[in-house]
């Protein structure tokens, strides 16, 4: 049976993709120093490095090395 419930459950829920994501944006956010917020500049970024398959660390340097040539 469908319902309300049921449906923003399902919404709400992460998937692994999501989980995986968000682990690996804490890693970075630690090496950062600073937590990687949903919708901010450093999550944007840092979420195209994720998906050209960076690491966290590699990603970070990326990071400093672009904020430094501004």
């Amino acid at each position: 049976m469908f319902n309300m419930a049921t449906m923003a459950a399902d919404e709400c829920r992460e998937d692994s993709q999501e989980r995986t994501w968000r682990r690996w944006a804490n890693k970075a956010g630690h090496i950062l120093g600073r937590y990687v917020a949903d919708g901010s500049d450093d999550e944007d970024f840092l979420h195209d490095l994720y998906l050209d398959g960076a690491s966290p660390d590699e990603a970070v340097a990326e990071r400093h090395a672009q904020q430094t040539a501004a």
